[in-house]
């Protein structure tokens, strides 16, 4: 069974403005289409082939060709004289941090001299060294020196020598030899004496 026209609902059918719009004639410019297709440059070319080249040259690469080897790794240990000053350092840096500023003691700042003062001592300085210079040597005495280095005498050796070995005696003294022992604590109750005499004061 076919259907016309005048059968169809009129929301499917065509408005009259849309359908003269789509049959009259329209007067479209003729354009031709142009592909663009950019060429790769000859650097593009060459970069292209060396990364080809290098990813052949990976996969075509064998393992078996290269040689057994032990990796070694070394570690360089800090000498006793780096230790030694490390602990210095860092001895140094914790008396900074903890330094307590209440500790220090309070001072005066010492004024500068004044003009005078500083002309003054600027004329005993002349005079002294006009003193030093002027002086004459003729009237110096002769003298020879004598040094004297004074020797410890025997009984100081020997007061030495004692007080050495008693020092070496206590260091290297065996502690396993002492004995095991208790301390008892005695405490001596009062007498009766002494209770009353405490109460009559």
């Amino acid at each position: 069974m076919s259907n016309t026209v005048a059968d169809l609902p009129k929301d499917l059918l065509i408005a009259d403005g849309l359908k003269g719009e789509l049959l009259k004639g329209h007067n479209l410019k003729p354009t031709e289409a142009t592909e663009k297709n950019l060429l790769p440059t000859a650097e593009d070319v060459q970069q292209e082939k060396t990364h080809q080249n290098i990813l052949t040259g990976i996969a075509g690469f064998k393992s078996d060709s290269l040689k057994p080897t032990e990796t070694m790794e070394k570690i360089v240990l800090p000498g006793e004289d780096d230790i030694k000053t490390e602990k210095t350092i860092q001895g140094v840096l914790q008396g900074v941090a903890g330094f307590e500023s209440e500790n220090l003691k309070t001072v005066k700042t010492r004024e500068p001299a004044s003009p005078s003062s500083v002309m003054q001592a600027e004329l005993a300085r002349d005079s002294s060294l006009s003193a030093v210079s002027d002086f004459d040597r003729a009237n110096l005495k002769k003298a020879e020196t004598a040094e004297k280095n004074s020797l410890p005498s025997t009984e100081a050796i020997a007061q030495e020598m004692e007080h050495i070995k008693f020092k070496d005696g206590i260091e290297s003294y065996d502690k396993s030899k002492l004995s095991h022992t208790e301390t008892m604590e005695k405490n001596i109750l009062p007498t009766k004496e002494v209770i009353a005499l405490e109460k009559s004061q």
